[in-house]
C-alpha cells in the first residue's frame, strides 16, 4: 500500500474537539477592491439617439395621414 502525505488532511480522535482555525486578518474583497483602486461606482447612462426622435415624428406623420384620410372619407 502507498502512503501518500497530503498535509491538508489529517485525522483527529472522534470523540474530541476539532482545533479551532484561525481566522486569517486580511482585508475584505471590497476593502481590497477599494484600495487598489479597482472599485468604481456605478455611472448610469441614459442611451438617445438621435435616429429615435426621426422615427418618432414619421410614426406621428403617418398617424396624421390615415386620420386625414378617413376624415376625407366620412365628408
Amino acid at each position: 500500500m502507498v502512503k501518500i502525505s497530503n498535509p491538508a488532511l489529517h485525522e483527529e480522535p472522534r470523540y474530541q474537539p476539532a482545533a479551532i482555525i484561525a481566522l486569517k486578518q486580511e482585508q475584505s474583497l471590497l476593502d481590497w477592491l477599494a484600495s487598489t483602486g479597482r472599485l468604481e461606482p456605478y455611472v448610469f447612462v441614459e442611451h438617445y439617439y438621435e435616429d429615435e426622435e426621426d422615427d418618432e415624428e414619421e410614426v406621428v406623420e403617418q398617424y396624421e395621414y390615415e386620420t386625414g384620410e378617413i376624415d376625407h372619407l366620412e365628408e
